[in-house]
């Protein structure tokens, strides 16, 4: 079984795909379960991940916001609602 979708597992994960997909598929018939563990422990694939994101990212602002921007961040989603 392969989850494309997922770059990173978890418990949650893990157990529904990996205990209870299993259980499932064994239930249906299935003769063999393989899962391949997703690519989070792998260095590579941390790397490759970080430079997907900054090419997606090319023109967005990245630099750290100051304070007067944070407190007018923080200021302007109060009015819109947020918890204090």
């Amino acid at each position: 079984m392969v989850c494309p979708g997922f770059v990173a597992d978890c418990l949650e994960t893990l157990e529904e795909i990996g205990m209870e997909g299993k259980a499932e598929f064994l239930k249906a018939g299935g003769k063999e379960f393989h899962a391949i563990p997703c690519l989070n422990e792998s260095d590579a694939w941390i790397r490759a991940l970080g430079q997907i994101a900054l090419e997606h990212v090319q023109g967005w602002d990245l630099r750290a916001p100051d304070a007067q921007e944070l407190e007018r961040a923080r200021a302007r989603a109060k009015e819109l609602g947020a918890p204090a």
